[in-house]
């Protein structure tokens, strides 16, 4: 391909990805416990070591030995912000927030699958299983686990009232609190996070419970949108770009033919 056109189209497809980065980010700038996303750009380099098997191709490059010069961008990734939301009250007794780190588990059942995943999104619900008892559920439906993996439950006779290291009254239950080695390996579906890779880890002592407040999202909307400017404005210059090389390789085409 000629190389205009692989530049300009890779960096087409790069300023792409931002956008759709950013547009996720203002799409969940309700959603509590959300947690924003920064596309993270990087050379795209067309020959790694030693592909070049005619060494005397290689005399004269400024390069180092085996590498060619780079053919536009990719996305390198998308980083997980993990800046603390603002806190909002509810007063709800089953709503909640993690100060400092740490992550909810909860535990969705799919026919006969069971999976633990993992969330910041602190909204739960009385879920009635029968003999005057509850469980705690998400809007998916998924249980909310205390520190041993198991579904959260009490009598309705009891008031539930939560302590700030996630203990809840008259029962020997904790809300269990997990963090992770790397969570930047977490992917998120809908409010929820599977983890990919790394290891769950014991959250440290340096977070609480709040019971009846949520945390916000973590999304910046003024600066989400001026980045979005400046997105548009890349893919556009790359969008030209794609263009004016379309009309040289034409224009070059046509002189061949002639």
């Amino acid at each position: 391909m000629n190389t205009s056109l692989f530049i300009a189209s890779s960096g087409v497809r790069a300023y792409q990805g931002k956008l759709d980065t950013i547009a996720n980010n203002i799409s969940n700038v309700e959603s509590t416990g959300f947690k924003r996303r920064e596309a993270a750009f990087s050379e795209n380099l067309t020959i790694s070591i030693q592909n070049q098997t005619e060494q005397q191709r290689e005399i004269g490059r400024l390069s180092p030995p085996g590498i060619r010069t780079t053919f536009g961008s990719r996305i390198a990734g998308t980083s997980l912000d993990l800046t603390q939301g603002t806190p909002k009250q509810t007063d709800q007794p089953f709503d909640f927030m993690i100060e400092g780190n740490g992550y909810f588990q909860v535990q969705r059942t799919t026919g006969t699958t069971t999976e633990i995943l993992y969330t910041r999104g602190g909204v739960f619900q009385q879920s009635p299983i029968g003999g005057g008892r509850f469980q705690l559920v998400n809007a998916h439906g998924d249980m909310l686990l205390d520190q041993n993996r198991n579904p959260i439950e009490w009598n309705t006779d009891n008031e539930f009232v939560v302590a700030s290291d996630g203990a809840i009254s008259g029962t020997n239950q904790q809300i269990g609190l997990v963090d992770f080695t790397n969570p930047q390996l977490l992917k998120d579906d809908g409010g929820v996070y599977r983890l990919t890779g790394g290891v769950v880890t014991p959250v440290n002592s340096t977070y609480q419970i709040r019971q009846g407040f949520l945390e916000s999202s973590n999304v910046d909307l003024n600066q989400e949108m001026t980045d979005m400017i400046k997105a548009q404005r890349g893919y556009q210059a790359n969008a030209r770009a794609l263009s004016y090389a379309d009309q040289m390789m034409g224009i070059a085409n046509g002189i061949m033919r002639s």
